[in-house]
């Protein structure tokens, strides 16, 4: 089986995770804190706020959500990589952070190297959404369209490294179009321009897609399976990019060098945690699927979408800013 430069280090990162050297860490003996790394509105802080107070139940002490927005996401995480290591803060990580690096040049750290794994939460499609005014009833026929008008088709982000972004960027490389971007602070108000005819394709999160169903056309999603939010809806693989895959997934990190023993510990409490009924199915009706692993399945994930977003930025022409 052939690895990877970045499998390998995830491998070696997995296989480095603190031992306890035969004692038990008592944790927590206090409130543990996740930092959101964005404001309190948006995906990242409803998983935050459904999972904290059931992970509080079962540990037995409370788990506070602290929102650290700015810098596209980096001032959150790097408050994270820079604590200390006991157990006590941990960080609500997305796919888009195994990107940060190729957009933003204020990231200074790496991954790999300074964070704990310890659990994927869940997994989830994006939606690629147009105007009803847009005359394409699919991704392939939207392709077209933007082809014929080179350069003047608009899309909105909610800026660079963020999962709209990258979801565009890849869907216009692998197309051959060029589009105009249209950078958001917020999720509600591109949707909102959206509606108003002011841009003509976002890709959009679940949830808000299934609350625009009424106003607006979705023409595929970012996944390689169809989203249970959108069951009619095809994969933009499906549709018209063979090879497209823009997953959305949410993880659990903490600073490098946390104990074993605490990991472990945390996972298994996640892992009850996505289990349960009512959580499934919150987490189903917001368009997420409940998705645990294993500390080390994390971090091959992560190695995995580095390489993959490395890629996609250099065909794209990307360089951080």
């Amino acid at each position: 089986m052939r690895f990877s430069a970045c499998s390998l280090v995830a491998l070696a990162l997995a296989a480095a995770l603190p031992a306890a050297h035969g004692q038990t860490v008592k944790w927590p003996e206090r409130a543990v804190r996740i930092i959101v790394a964005g404001g309190p509105a948006g995906g990242d802080n409803f998983v935050t706020r459904l999972i904290a107070p059931k992970l509080g139940d079962q540990l037995g002490q409370q788990f506070i959500v602290e929102n650290r927005p700015g810098a596209g996401g980096s001032i959150g995480q790097s408050t994270v990589a820079k604590s200390p290591p006991d157990g006590y803060t941990w960080l609500l990580a997305g796919a888009s952070m195994a990107g940060a690096r190729y957009v933003n040049a204020n990231v200074t750290y790496d991954v790999l190297r300074d964070f704990t794994p310890v659990s994927l939460l869940e997994t989830s499609s994006f939606v690629m959404l147009v105007h009803p005014t847009v005359p394409a009833k699919g991704a392939k026929e939207y392709i077209a369209l933007a082809r014929a008008q080179s350069g003047k088709m608009t899309y909105a982000t909610l800026g660079a490294g963020q999962a709209p972004y990258w979801s565009a960027i890849l869907f216009n490389n692998m197309a051959g179009i060029k589009s105009v971007e249209v950078p958001y602070k917020d999720s509600a108000i591109a949707l909102v321009d959206l509606v108003a005819g002011r841009v003509d394709y976002y890709f959009a999160p679940s949830a808000a897609a299934v609350a625009n169903k009424a106003k607006l056309r979705a023409l595929a999603v970012t996944s390689i399976t169809r989203s249970p939010a959108f069951p009619d809806v095809p994969t933009m693989a499906e549709a018209a990019l063979p090879g497209y895959d823009m997953s959305v997934w949410r993880s659990i990190m903490g600073p490098a060098k946390v104990p074993r023993d605490i990991v472990v510990s945390l996972n298994a409490a996640i892992g009850r945690t996505l289990a349960m009924p009512d959580v499934r199915e919150k987490l189903l009706n917001a368009g997420s699927t409940a998705a645990p692993s294993s500390p080390e399945e994390l971090s091959q994930r992560y190695a995995d979408w580095i390489e993959r977003f490395g890629k996609i930025a250099k065909q794209a022409g990307i360089k951080p800013q």
